[in-house]
Formats: structure tokens, sequence, C-alpha cells
């Protein structure tokens, strides 16, 4: 991509980062990500020696199920709402490919979960100061595996958008995501359903974005060690099916007839 390209890519990752800000449903989403991860102080007092990992608990908790919240429901209007609502063809009309375009969406609705990332992160040290506990460098092993699982959302969102509405596509990808949660028992499905061809069960769960291996909270709230291999597998992982996604999804949105 040229200079150029780059220039409009961000630009329009600079104005979905802008228009996702206004949309209350986000701010909505915050503000209960806040009360929830403050109202671990109080849930923290009533149990005794055990309110640093109820906080913790609590408050990583919180981020991960309103930031997928906010990536799913958000994620799935990136496109699909352009497209429903016509806006998308003076866009279009304009030196703008739909690569930069799509990849444009991304980045600003990657860099909206950051910044909500970052202010449930600073909510959830101020609720751990307030009750004279410390979370360190620690906490950040768990937030920063959340972070790349929402990513990993967005793209799922953004590639079911191309594909149909954003009814549709919020459905899709909730249903990928609670999937992607217990790939366990599909990986023991044929425990349960012995008729279940072994193929299929074996491509289900490797198919499946594992979110599992995004899940960190429990280590960080027992004060137990993340190693920096668990965490460059997840990096990996992620991107990985990020990229794949984002490609699949880019590869569709090119061939969509929008008119």
């Amino acid at each position: 991509m040229d200079p150029r390209g780059v220039n409009r890519l961000l630009a329009v990752a600079a104005n979905t980062f802008r228009e996702t800000v206004r949309e209350r449903v986000l701010y909505n989403l915050v503000f209960f990500a806040i009360v929830m991860t403050l109202s671990s102080l109080l849930l923290g007092e009533l149990s005794i020696r055990q309110d640093e990992k109820i906080i913790k608990d609590i408050g990583l908790a919180a981020m991960d199920v309103f930031g997928t919240l906010i990536a799913v429901f958000i994620g799935v209007g990136l496109v699909s709402k352009e497209i429903e609502r016509r806006s998308l063809y003076p866009l279009l009309a304009k030196p703008l490919s739909r690569t930069e375009l799509f990849l444009g969406k991304f980045a600003g609705l990657a860099f909206t979960l950051l910044v909500n990332i970052s202010v449930m992160a600073v909510g959830l040290y101020i609720a751990l100061f307030l009750a004279r506990r410390s979370g360190g460098l620690m906490l950040l092993k768990a937030i920063y595996p959340i972070y790349l699982s929402l990513l990993l959302v967005v793209a799922l969102a953004l590639l079911f958008s191309t594909i149909t509405s954003s009814a549709l596509a919020a459905v899709l990808t909730v249903g990928m995501v609670v999937a992607g949660r217990f790939t366990d028992v599909i990986r023991n499905m044929r425990e349960v359903v012995p008729a279940a061809p072994g193929w299929m069960v074996t491509a289900l769960y490797y198919l499946l974005p594992n979110f599992r291996n995004f899940d960190f909270k429990d280590r960080v709230a027992y004060g137990d060690p993340v190693p920096g291999g668990a965490l460059a597998w997840v990096t990996l992982y992620a991107v990985t099916y990020v990229a794949v996604t984002l490609a699949l999804g880019l590869w569709v949105f090119s061939r969509r007839d929008l008119n």
C-alpha cells in the first residue's frame, strides 16, 4: 500500500473512532463497566481476606464482557449499516479503495477498544488502590489477552457484516464467541454424541476461535505466574486468526455487489 493509501486508511480509522465514541451504547457500556469495577470494592469488603481476588475477578470480567459487547454491537454496523444507508457510495466514489475502507474501519474500532480497555483498567487499579491492594504489572498480563480477544471479535463482526445484515451479523458473531468459549465441550463432543464424526469434531475444534486461550483472569486473580511464552503464544494465535478473518472479510467485501 502506497503512502497515500496509508493516509486514507488512517483517515477512515480516525473518522471511525470519532463515530464510535459518539455512539450512545458505547457510553452506556463503559459506564456500567466502570460501575461494576468500582462496585467490587463493596463486595470485597464483605469477604475476609478475599477482597483483592474479588476485585480483580469482577474488574477483569467486566472488561471482558462489556468489551465484547462493544466489539460486537458496534463492529457489526461498521460496514453493514454503511451499505444499508447507502452512505458507502460517496466514500467509494472518492479515491478510496474497499481495502482502505475495510481495514480503516477495523483500525478505528480497535483503537476505540484500546481506549475503553485503558479506562476500565484505570478504574480497576483505582478500585485496588482504594482497597489498599496493588494490582501491579501482573494485572496487565490478564488485560492484554482480553484486548487481543476483542480484536478477534471485531474481525469476526466485520466479516459477518460484509455477508449479511447488521442484526444477523450480531447473532452470528455472538454465536461464534459463545462457541469459542466452550471449545473444550466441542472437543469432547464424541463422549456425549458417539455418532458424531470424528473429523467433524476435530474440524470444529480447530476452526472455531478458541477464546479460552485468552483467559488468564483466574491465574492473575490467584497470583499464579503467567509465563512470557504463554503471552507470546496467544499473541501469535490472535494475529494469525485476525489476519485470516480480515483477509476473508476483505475478499467477500471486494466482491460484493453494492448496487
